[in-house]
């Protein structure tokens, strides 16, 4: 299937989702994600403001943690801002931090990643902006945080074609099931986890 008429498919999909599917399904991705080493390990974390049936991954959050979220820059690429527990519609609809505290991409641990659906091995299918791409890009980063994408089980799928400059997930987690994808990438050198 074309990635266009995945996307719509998807999100089709995602926004028919009653509160309550939707409450339950973002517990137990939660619950999953805070069993990971990777999350009980991480100190600053970047998240996201879910929308539009996303999984939420609000219950996430707690005084343990440091957590920021994107703020869309006019390159394409995200910036990362705490949150002062105000929020504003950014340039795209999306829920964006008003505080000006600025977490650097080389000191976070970890990115909680929204997506549209995801394969496998890690390729995900965001809305088509590249923000995430374009941000986590290895070649200009010194050290990159993993990435651990959150979905309904429903948005896997068998296989999504990968462009030269998509940036796959480390982890995906879903309702059912964690999938661990690092040895899936060959942009991994041996000893970085």
């Amino acid at each position: 299937m074309e990635r266009r008429d995945l996307r719509h498919k998807m999100l089709k999909k995602r926004k028919t989702l009653n509160p309550e599917t939707l409450e339950r399904a973002s517990l137990k991705v939660c619950e999953k994600v805070k069993d990971l080493d990777c999350f009980k390990e991480a100190r600053k974390i970047a998240s996201y403001v879910a929308i539009n049936g996303e999984i939420n991954p609000k219950s996430l959050e707690s005084s343990e943690k440091v957590f920021s979220f994107p703020v869309v820059q006019k390159m394409g690429n995200l910036k990362f801002f705490r949150s002062n527990g105000d929020f504003t519609i950014g340039a795209l609809g999306i829920p964006e931090p008003t505080s000006e505290i600025e977490d650097e991409l080389q000191t976070l641990d970890l990115v909680i990643v929204p997506l549209v659906s995801a394969d496998h091995k890690g390729n995900r299918l965001g809305h088509g902006g590249g923000y995430y791409d374009k941000t986590f890009d290895s070649a200009k980063l010194s050290k990159r945080p993993k990435l651990i994408g959150l979905a309904h089980n429903f948005q896997v799928v068998r296989k999504i074609h990968s462009e030269e400059w998509d940036v796959p997930l480390d982890v995906l987690v879903t309702e059912k099931e964690v999938f661990f994808l690092e040895i899936a990438h060959a942009r991994v050198s041996v000893g970085e986890y």
